[in-house]
């Protein structure tokens, strides 16, 4: 899902301007892997943790402090959702939400906390329960997850968050919480304020 993921979201952009019209491709290609490999995900069902809940919003505080406003790149998103006729910039926002929560935080957290901090211990990376602590895998994998974003050290501070999320019982379902908290509260955030750029 990781992959492709990465790839719609390039193919979006290099065909889109900057408000990343086709965005709403990029959720639906998403969410179709996700449910083609739905079986999969079955060990992921199980309540999260409220303390994941608060990891979350430490998060969304922490990005709302350290990621600099950029009023031009909001300006210029405001304006092309206004040119756009109303079901079509209703349908991108609900598309960008829906992306943002759900299936960003789900891929996401599957590749960085649920693959790759196993991967960076041991080759056979089925062999290590989920949330197993080394030093390696939590600092590598938080700084390549922080390299994905726009701002790397908000992302930095993000992804180890995550990961103790995880750590917390080795359940990636409380690091997908976590993950879709603070995406939730900068939608939120987006949209009661017009401040695009945090979309950007």
């Amino acid at each position: 899902p990781q992959l492709v993921l990465l790839g719609s979201s390039m193919l979006v952009a290099a065909l889109s301007g900057e408000l990343a019209l086709l965005y709403p491709v990029t959720v639906a290609i998403t969410v179709a892997v996700l449910w083609y490999f739905r079986h999969h995900y079955k060990p992921l069902l199980v309540a999260p943790l409220w303390r994941s809940v608060a990891i979350g919003i430490a998060v969304f505080l922490m990005w709302i402090v350290t990621v600099p406003d950029n009023v031009a790149r909001s300006r210029d998103m405001a304006a092309a959702l206004a040119a756009m006729p109303i079901w079509l910039s209703t349908g991108w926002i609900i598309f960008r939400a829906l992306g943002s929560i759900v299936t960003v935080p789900i891929v996401e957290e599957l590749a960085f906390r649920g693959y790759l901090t196993r991967r960076l211990i041991a080759t056979d990376f089925e062999c290590v329960a989920p949330g197993t602590f080394t030093w390696l895998s939590f600092l590598a994998s938080s700084v390549l997850f922080g390299l994905m974003h726009d701002n790397w050290l908000a992302g930095t501070l993000a992804g180890a968050a995550f990961a103790l999320a995880l750590y917390q019982r080795g359940q990636i379902i409380d690091s997908i919480t976590a993950h879709m908290t603070s995406n939730a509260l900068i939608a939120l955030l987006t949209l009661t304020t017009g401040n695009w750029q945090l979309w950007g």
